[in-house]
């Protein structure tokens, strides 16, 4: 042999273990506070169910119909609800996710007449507790995969915000020169 060369001993084929996802049950207390969370998220977005529709009405649909204090009071529940996230050591990201949510359900709720309809239809508090919930069952990916879902929400929220801002300026333009 010379040298500079060397063997390398031949192995068999070796078993490369399955990665499998590690699941990272939560502790007593964040049981608790998820179950809190729930349960406030049930009663503002989905606490009764329609008669002969399967839409579900909470405490935010009743409380939109309040000009000032009612979206006060909605966005002090969300604020909580974030605040519990905070503490159940979810990601920022998923954390921005939500704040997401609560902004285009106040921007949702801002539309005249047919905004407490769809905000009905949004229901960020039972989203942001999804949210909350998948972070925590999958605590190493959630982050990751959060930005990809928080870039597209924010990108298709950008859109229907600046197409609604185009809209209105090319309306108004409309109605100037009708005059």
């Amino acid at each position: 042999m010379e040298a500079n060369t060397y063997q390398v001993p031949q192995r068999g084929p070796q078993e490369v273990p399955e990665l499998t996802t590690v699941r990272i049950l939560p502790t007593q207390a964040e049981q608790a506070e998820l179950a809190i969370i729930r349960a406030l998220a049930k009663v503002m977005d989905e606490a009764v169910t329609l008669p002969n529709t399967n839409l579900k009405v909470g405490l935010d649909a009743l409380l939109g119909l309040l000009p000032v204090v009612g979206d006060l009071s909605s966005a002090a529940i969300g604020a909580y609800i974030l605040r519990a996230a905070t503490r159940l050591g979810v990601p920022s990201v998923v954390i921005a996710q939500m704040l997401l949510n609560l902004l285009i359900d106040a921007v949702l709720g801002m539309v005249p007449i047919f905004g407490d309809y769809l905000d009905v239809l949004y229901k960020a508090n039972v989203k942001n507790v999804a949210l909350i919930e998948r972070a925590i069952e999958n605590r190493r990916t959630a982050a990751a995969s959060s930005w990809f879902k928080l870039i597209g929400t924010f990108g298709a929220f950008a859109l229907i915000v600046g197409g609604g801002i185009v809209g209105t300026v090319y309306a108004v333009k409309w109605l100037w020169n009708a005059m």
